[in-house]
């Protein structure tokens, strides 16, 4: 092309059939996916092949380990599956998994085990899985647990299995081939379109010539690696195939791990380079990754020291990419289809020609040609002589790409895509989806139209004008005509294709209005109609529509039907509105259209916007109703009283499920070696069940949670553990020297006998001396009345315990008390529920403490002489040995803010007393098994009183704001300001409304603006007053009394002060949070010359981690490995 040489990144399936025939060399030896790993294992074995940047697998694998690591997946796998046999009717295994290193090594385990395998993308309705696996006889899906819910609802004769774990792959195992590989003719996977309006995709198989054998083979070594952003499922094997054709190596974004967004790829790309033994030079991307980058300085900088920059999927807005061919970086476009392979690029002389957009094909009539169409543009069709085609859709063997282009005026055979010639709407998140069929149903469900035209290209959601047949139809009236027919396509179709009621554009028919342009075979020229109707269009997406305007004018009696409609337009079902909306399955992207509707319907302009999180801060409609009636009256809402609303709601709930005259009184049974636990796949639950399968005396652990059956709930329970570094479930199996036996029970806490069947509920009764109630909803976005069902689990695992004769151990939370006046705070109950912070998940734990109480009161003495419920309030956690943290807690949020506001906060006394979860979990064990030691000799003074412990780090340094000295030293670039705290919530809170963004912190601000300052708003409190009665979040106060816990973990290794290098570690993860709290981590190399004895202090600081700082364990064993390695 243009007289440019291609190379692997660049080189289209055209260009390789070309270079083939020039030159034997091109031609690669292997014919299948097998073949080709095994052989680049023997040419190259220690070349780098492939790297997730996700710090949690290893750097990279190699050829060699590829090849070994695929055929200890194939013998796993063949432990579940067998060997194919070609003579049984289904040879096809579905695959739904997050794109990750088991992805891959499940995909080439089943490839050696002789199996074609469909790639099922996580985005893909119930129905549509249901649909390709009975397209395609499958009757065996592996699906990790990311995407498990997924395949809820679907045909009960698909066995769903888990995919195995890569850290199941021992060292030591044996490496032996399956006697069966794929055959050349084989299919190596099959992946699908996005599926039509009928919510159907359609599978697409992939040969092993075309992802092999139709690829050119480039000879050398040491070629530059790619780095991909394109999940494995979505088309990344393309990329993938085509490097390792020619052995260079590939590095994926860690899907599953942190969102993309500009600065994760940042640190994603740095940590690849790092870690890459070859240059990394080539990125491939789609249009919506590479605007974000383009957006910041960073981003540019990072594509421009790229040697080739990638986009494909979807049309890049010109003016993003006139902008970064400007800059100077080497954008190339590339286009393909799963039916064809790669294509077209617009690779050329970067440094003379900067027509990115125009794609230059090769010039050979026997492969591609451009048939001319109306307009001056022209239809890409593959003619019969290309190398790799799964369909045809012409007699001669052609296949007409309904991709249409236009001519550059000056360039041979260079050619910029238009759209498409059937007019497929491509959103913004690349499904597409044929609109036709959509206005065809709709026009004939009613005789009320002349037209309809489906929109959305480019957009998130689609959307429908609607053109009237008669000026004397009211818009109401056409809508609830039509409404029927979308309600069902609706409830019928993928949600990428759904039309909410709001979406609903009726075009007024008014005399000399042209009708819609058509072609001749009267279909709508959608790109003219497009063009005519685009300020109707941008109306649709705008949170206050000029069509809706007089609907403001709704008197103050009609605003409740009006928001129970704009519940019904999104939902499509009617809510109670008196029930929580939570509970009732109003998520948070439905909150964010039910607000912007609300705002266009219900307030009058001059009432501004409505807070983020109205709709979870109302609670129920009733609530949501009233306070939208005082911002239309101008009322001045009094925040006490809503204050003092919520703590009767304390008082009333903790009166309601502190009511336990109808337990059943039963003598104690004794106590066994058995414990019932909630909240298994926690963060502090899956470190308590480790723990307890470590203990020699536990010989069973009885694990309750949500889930659709025991198998369910015992695979969610394994892979919480392996993905927060222990072994699984499987591990404890299949240890013959273990003697405790791990049951896992599908429940549900919330009514009353736990939703476990007659047989369970009686075993338990039996057998339970000792339950460990830990699980509990973290959402800071929620108030008090949405944790009611937490509530209710309590009263009811309460209930169990007295049956049982046993002992009750709540999990709570320094939260519970955190806003008491008290200097310090005692190890007892609180009295006063305004103790809580203003967040609900507070207050629901205050509610849980005072049922305990209730509960000794009331139970004590009947089941045994001790106390029948204990509280053990958990304080601010952080890393396990794994390096892994959970990525919402307040901390991380304080520091993410940092990014929108460009501050932090003056903190003096604040005193990090960050305690690593597997001390916690010890020690909440320690108070478990802690029944021998009378409370007496706890506290005599206490003897009757509930049992409280609090677990904290008991060291008093360092302080927040030694942390902010540090990171101002270590990171100067970090650009912020250090400000007071009542100036840096002003500042979060302006940073939230003007950004209009649903930043997690969101959630924390009322309680940042309780907290620091007292009355925040108020003329009468100074910063310096803020400052010394802050008491931060939660968690962090070093006012705690923590006498129980230097009684129980006294000598605990692990309860250490945090030193500048673990914090600083914590700044580099925290500082990269992003809008949905997620992390994307770094990598620091370390010094070749750092000596041995400095290691443990290079690794603190500079070992890649997952989230979090790594413990003096985990760098002892990061010392071990290095050593090994």
């Amino acid at each position: 092309m243009d007289g440019i040489d291609p190379n692997y990144f660049t080189c289209t399936l055209g260009e390789a059939a070309r270079l083939k025939s020039q030159d034997g060399s091109f031609e690669p030896l292997c014919r299948t996916v097998v073949e080709l790993i095994d052989h680049q294992a023997k040419i190259n074995p220690e070349s780098p092949a492939l790297g997730f940047a996700d710090f949690r697998t290893r750097p990279f694998l190699s050829f060699q380990e590829l090849s070994n690591w695929s055929i200890r997946a194939a013998q796993t796998l063949s432990s579940q599956l067998g060997l194919c046999n070609e003579n049984e009717s289904s040879t096809t295994i579905g695959l739904l998994c997050t794109s990750s290193v088991d992805f891959v090594l499940t995909w080439l385990g089943l490839v050696r085990l002789g199996y074609s395998v469909l790639l099922l993308a996580p985005q893909l309705e119930p129905n549509a899985i249901e649909h390709l696996c009975k397209t395609l006889q499958v009757t065996q899906m592996l699906v990790n647990e990311a995407y498990r819910h997924r395949t809820d609802g679907i045909n009960s004769d698909i066995s769903i299995l888990r995919v195995p774990s890569h850290q199941e792959y021992t060292a030591s195992a044996s490496i032996e081939k399956p006697q069966q590989n794929a055959r050349i003719s084989d299919i190596a996977y099959i992946c699908h379109t996005s599926g039509t309006s009928s919510g159907l995709p359609k599978p697409i198989p992939q040969s092993q010539f075309g992802v092999v054998g139709a690829f050119p083979s480039f000879p050398g070594r040491d070629k530059p690696a790619t780095f991909s952003t394109t999940p494995l499922y979505h088309g990344g094997f393309p990329d993938c195939l085509r490097a390792w054709t020619s052995g260079a190596m590939i590095w994926f974004f860690p899907e599953g791990h942190a969102p993309i967004t500009g600065a994760n790829l940042l640190k994603a790309i740095s940590f690849a380079r790092a870690q890459s033994p070859v240059p990394l030079n080539y990125f491939s991307s789609v249009p919506h990754v590479l605007q974000m980058l383009a957006e910041e300085d960073e981003g540019v900088q990072i594509l421009q020291s790229m040697d080739l920059v990638g986009v494909g999927g979807a049309a890049l807005p010109p003016a993003v990419g006139d902008k970064l061919v400007d800059a100077g970086v080497n954008l190339l476009s590339r286009m393909g289809s799963a039916e064809c392979g790669f294509l077209v690029s617009s690779h050329r002389d970067y440094g003379k020609d900067k027509d990115w957009q125009y794609l230059r094909a090769i010039d050979d009539p026997q492969l591609l040609v451009f048939e001319p169409r109306e307009n001056g543009l022209s239809e890409l069709v593959v003619k019969p002589g290309w190398p790799f085609k799964v369909k045809t859709n012409r007699d001669d063997g052609s296949y007409a790409t309904s991709d249409l282009f236009e001519p550059h005026s000056k360039k041979q055979n260079a050619w910029r895509y238009h759209s498409r010639a059937d007019a497929q709407i491509t959103l913004a998140n690349g499904k597409k989806f044929d609109p036709s069929p959509i206005e065809g149903s709709i026009l004939a469900s009613t005789k009320l139209l002349q037209d309809v035209l489906i929109f959305g290209s480019g957009k998130d959601y689609a959307g429908a004008l609607l053109f009237p047949g008669s000026e004397e139809i009211s818009e109401s009236e056409i809508i609830d005509s039509v409404w029927p027919c979308i309600e069902q396509m609706n409830a019928a179709s993928q949600s990428h294709t759904r039309i909410t009621k709001a979406m609903l554009v009726v075009i007024p028919e008014r005399k000399g209005n042209k009708p819609l342009e058509k072609s001749s075979k009267g279909t709508i020229l959608r790109r003219q109609a497009e063009e005519r109707y685009a300020d109707a269009i941008e109306s649709a997406y705008q949170a206050r529509c000029p069509s809706l305007s007089r609907v403001r004018e709704i008197p103050d009696e009609k605003v409740s039907a009006a928001v129970s409609d704009c519940f019904f337009q999104v939902l499509g079902r009617k809510i109670d509105p008196y029930q929580d909306l939570y509970l009732q399955g109003v998520d948070s992207i439905a909150c964010i259209q039910i607000r912007k509707l609300i705002e266009s319907r219900c307030l009058p302009r001059q009432s501004g916007q409505l807070s983020m999180n109205v709709i979870y801060d109302q609670g129920t409609v009733t609530a949501l109703v009233e306070h939208l009636r005082n911002i239309r009256q101008g009322t001045n809402l009094s925040n006490g009283d809503e204050e003092d609303a919520q703590l009767k709601l304390m008082h009333r709930l903790a009166e309601k499920y502190g009511d336990f005259q109808k337990a059943k009184q039963v003598s104690c049974r004794g106590r066994g070696n058995v414990v019932v636990l909630t909240g298994a796949t926690g963060f502090l639950g899956t470190h308590i069940i480790h723990f307890l399968r470590q203990n020699g005396q536990v010989k069973k652990i009885i694990c309750l949670l949500r889930a659709e059956n025991s198998r369910v709930a015992y695979q969610r329970v394994s892979e919480s553990l392996v993905n927060r570094g222990m072994p699984g479930l499987e591990a404890l199996d299949r240890d013959q020297a273990s003697n405790c036996n791990v049951v896992c029970l599908p429940c549900n806490l919330s009514i009353d006998d736990l939703g476990l069947s007659d047989a369970d509920r009686q075993d338990l009764r039996v057998q339970a001396p000792v339950i460990i109630h830990s699980a509990w909803a973290v959402n800071f976005s929620l108030r008090l009345g949405s944790f009611e069902d937490q509530i209710a689990g309590t009263r009811n695992l309460i209930n169990l315990a007295a049956e049982a004769g046993g002992r009750f151990i709540l999990v709570s939370s320094t939260a519970a008390v955190s806003s008491s006046a008290a200097s310090t705070i005692p190890e007892k109950m609180s009295q006063d529920p305004s103790d809580a912070s203003p967040l609900g998940y507070s207050r629901s734990k205050w509610v849980a403490e005072q049922v305990c109480d209730a509960a000794n009161d009331q139970l004590t003495g009947i089941t045994s002489n001790s106390q029948l419920a204990t509280i053990v309030r958990v304080g601010q956690l952080c890393s396990n040995e794994a390096g892994v943290w959970n990525a919402t807690e307040a901390y991380p949020l304080m520091l993410s803010t940092a990014k929108i506001t460009g501050c932090l906060p003056d903190i003096p006394n604040e005193v990090l007393n960050w305690l690593p979860v597997e001390a916690a979990a010890r020690a909440v064990l320690e108070v478990a098994f802690s029944h021998c030691v009378s409370v007496s000799e706890k506290k005599p003074e206490t003897r009757t009183s509930t049992p409280v412990y609090h677990v904290l780090n008991p060291h008093n340094t360092p302080t927040w704001n030694q942390l902010l000295v540090w990171i101002s030293y270590e990171d100067p670039e970090s650009g912020f300001a250090i400000v007071s705290p009542r100036e840096w919530v002003t500042r979060l809170e302006k940073a939230l409304g003007e950004r209009k963004i649903d930043h997690p912190s969101q959630a924390l601000l009322g309680m940042w603006k309780h907290t620091f300052g007292q009355n925040i708003d108020s003329e009468g409190c100074s910063d310096e007053a803020a400052k010394t009665t802050s008491k931060f979040t939660p968690e962090t106060l070093d006012v705690f009394d923590k006498t129980a816990l230097s009684y129980l973990d006294g000598n605990n290794p692990e309860q250490k002060n945090m030193g500048s290098r673990l914090l600083l570690g914590h700044w580099k993860d925290f500082e990269t949070k992003d809008g949905e709290g997620n992390t994307i981590l770094h990598h620091y190399s370390v010094n070749a010359d750092t000596e041995k004895n400095d290691l443990a202090e290079v690794y603190s600081r500079e070992y890649p981690v997952a989230i979090g700082v790594l413990t003096d364990s985990a760098i002892e064993y990061l010392i071990q490995r290095e050593t090994t390695l």
